[in-house]
């Protein structure tokens, strides 16, 4: 099923330039993209491959638009955010086919009979839903899902095979748990007795505000007391861990195995790149931008860009690291002038 660039406008509510009858059958990268297809341009490093692209058409924002309108001929929609009218043209064109898309209850997945369903709500092969669990109404639980007793999901979320959504923890509206993923489970805390370390008894909450997403693998430990939470439109990717009592701001996004320890707090819009660590009880502040490998081990008295291990402001990083390629030469050169230096004091002696 084809699309025209005149309904593909409408449906991203923006802005066509060019002949709107021209037809798109699906979507590509820029690089790659086949004459029938239609690409994203939303950074201008991506301007010459734009150019060179057989792409029939492109979503491009504004400002890339206006260089596109002196240099190019092809017929491009403007929006503030092409990456995300992709989205609803991949939709459109029947292109992201959920896996299962019936409604009810598979014959081999077990149901408490106490627990609340919603209505739409679809139950896959094997998933488990534990007594007076609470599951939203459009949520979907893909095969071996559990959703243990007590535990809360909100409506039209989507929880993933082999994903567990433990008994303390709720999840909000328009959630996505990913493959393995680990909701609410107990926390990292020991104490030490005469025998060695002792866990201690974790008896908080987990509460995950709504369109929130949570990568494969990723685990979101409970509450030693009181609650370990997440804020809406939080992005957390694959084996992203955060310890218990930790609070993540809304709409921040950890990459790919980012580690947050008990009790610390990162504000509102942070992006904390792969592999970044945050020790214990520390506070990062709204608007934060950690490096990949940063490495946080006290609290951040302002937002701004921070590299490194430790972390430092990036520019003085970035410094730190030209003069560290430097160091090796500037050895030399102290050996070179403390040489020099010997032969003169040996001539004056």
């Amino acid at each position: 099923m084809g699309l025209t660039l005149r309904d593909a406008a409408l449906l991203v509510r923006g802005t066509l330039v060019g002949d709107g009858a021209v037809v798109v059958n699906g979507v590509g990268p820029i690089e790659t993209a086949r004459r029938d297809q239609i690409a994203a341009l939303d950074s201008e490093r991506f301007l010459d491959a734009a150019r060179a692209s057989q792409a029939a058409a492109l979503l491009v924002t504004p400002k890339l638009a206006a260089k596109l309108d002196k240099e190019s001929g092809r017929p491009h929609i403007v929006t503030p955010a092409p990456q995300i009218a992709q989205n609803l043209v991949i939709e459109k064109l029947g292109l992201w086919p959920l896996a299962w898309t019936e409604r009810g209850r598979h014959p081999s997945a077990i149901v408490a009979a106490d627990a609340e369903i919603g209505a739409d709500v679809a139950i896959d092969a094997f998933a488990v839903v534990g007594p007076r669990a609470r599951i939203g109404a459009g949520t979907r639980l893909d095969p071996h899902a559990v959703v243990e007793g007590g535990a809360i999901v909100g409506a039209r979320c989507r929880i993933l095979s082999h994903a567990v959504i433990c008994a303390p923890a709720t999840i909000g509206d328009d959630c996505l748990v990913g493959h393995g993923a680990v909701v609410g489970g107990e926390g990292f805390g020991f104490g030490f007795g005469p025998t060695g370390a002792v866990r201690l008894h974790h008896i908080g909450r987990v509460v995950v505000g709504n369109r929130v997403d949570i990568g494969n693998c990723a685990t979101i430990d409970r509450a030693r007391f009181g609650e370990t939470r997440v804020g809406d439109d939080v992005k957390l990717d694959s084996h992203v861990h955060l310890g218990h009592n930790v609070t993540i701001g809304a709409r921040t996004v950890c990459a790919a195995q980012t580690g947050i320890a008990g009790s610390s707090t990162v504000g509102e819009s942070c992006l904390l790149g792969g592999q970044a660590g945050v020790a214990d009880h520390v506070t990062i502040p709204t608007g934060t931008r950690i490096s990949a490998k940063g490495g946080v081990p006290f609290t951040l008295d302002a937002p701004g860009d921070y590299s490194g291990h430790w972390v430092r402001p990036f520019r003085t990083a970035a410094r730190e690291f030209i003069a560290l390629e430097k160091l090796p030469g500037a050895l030399k050169e102290i050996e070179r002038l403390r040489a020099e230096l010997e032969v003169l004091k040996s001539r004056l002696a």
